[in-house]
């Protein structure tokens, strides 16, 4: 039976509402029949209490290979087992590759001047520059692409990776650019997922390399770090944060502080629910905005340690189902999960 939890508008200030254009609210889901009580925000018990880092940077030498980790414990049994499984391959080649790069043979991001004068702006410290002659790009995604062990994999999966093997190396870099906008020609979405392996490499080395104290706000839904939308919400458990709310970004992994109980997309806290399905794990939910009709998963990661935002994203894709049936579109990414 799924569960439906509640609970009231935030207190951080947040006052936007719906414009009198705004179209209908969506219905409530029929499948979310159990409600609970509204629960008031408790600065104590929501995790905001005292001070918390705003952004921990990705940690590549363990973010994949935790992913591919997780990707080969949820496969098993599960209704999307094929899918679970090239993603796992993928993540163990993202591994391998970011092994290449741990001695520091990545080039360094942006000179220390722009990265200054875009925090001075309110911009993401990274821009598509990193990809600077594409030079770094083409050989992570080479390298990606040689370690990728495909075998059992859908044809279309083999056929894309040809194309791409095959393609001269302007058309590899102009479809990296376009990934790294948020831009997916719709002919190309099997290589696009090659491309943002590949991209969330080289982005995720540049990234740890920044100064996290310099790193402010950019808006709602934009990672600090590379500019990039959240794949999810995650409720933490480590010092001092714990209990607190990160966004994961779909791109470089870099987490960053939001408040709970507000929506990533438009920032209002007006009407925000949860729902779940038992089937799915008591420990994911989708956080869904009744202001701006937007939802993003949201992962009890302080119970479940194991949780990630990309594996257990795509694991848990019965809710994305259940919840679009009902008026809500997607404000997250996830890149290696396009559709």
């Amino acid at each position: 039976m799924a569960r439906f939890f509640k609970r009231a508008p935030s207190k951080d200030g947040a006052d936007e509402r719906a414009s009198d254009e705004s179209p209908a609210k969506p219905r409530e889901p029929e499948w979310a029949a159990d409600k609970r009580d509204a629960l008031k925000p408790d600065p104590d018990r929501i995790g905001i209490s005292g001070a918390v880092p705003f952004v921990r940077l990705p940690q590549p030498d363990s973010l994949f290979a935790e992913r591919a980790a997780r990707f080969r414990a949820l496969a098993p049994g599960h209704p999307l087992a094929g899918y679970l499984d090239f993603l796992g391959r993928i993540a163990e080649a993202q591994a391998a590759v970011q092994a290449l790069y741990a001695d520091g043979t990545l080039p360094a991001p942006e000179p220390e001047g722009d990265l200054a004068m875009r925090a001075e702006h309110g911009m993401p410290a990274l821009s598509r520059a990193l990809l600077g002659d594409g030079r770094p790009f083409l050989a992570c995604l080479d390298a990606l692409l040689a370690r990728l062990d495909l075998t059992g994999a859908p044809e279309a999966a083999r056929d894309a990776l040809g194309r791409l093997s095959a393609a001269p190396p302007e058309d590899r870099l102009d479809l990296a650019t376009q990934v790294f906008e948020g831009a997916f020609p719709v002919e190309r979405m099997a290589e696009c997922v090659f491309v943002s392996a590949a991209l969330q490499v080289l982005v995720a080395g540049q990234a740890a390399r920044l100064d996290a104290k310099v790193l402010k706000p950019v808006a709602d839904g934009v990672c600090p770090a590379c500019g990039s939308a959240p794949t999810a919400s995650l409720i933490v458990a480590w010092t001092p944060a714990d209990k607190a709310r990160y966004l994961s970004c779909s791109l470089c992994g870099t987490l960053w502080n939001h408040v709970r109980i507000r929506c990533t997309a438009c920032g209002s806290g007006e009407d925000v629910t949860y729902y779940g399905l038992d089937e799915v794990s008591k420990d994911v939910q989708v956080e869904a905005c009744g202001t701006c009709h937007s939802y993003l998963k949201h992962l009890h990661q302080h119970r479940d340690p194991a949780l990630d935002p990309v594996a257990d994203d795509v694991a848990s894709y019965g809710l994305d189902l259940k919840i679009a049936e009902d008026g809500f579109r997607k404000a997250g990414l996830n890149l290696l999960f396009v559709s």
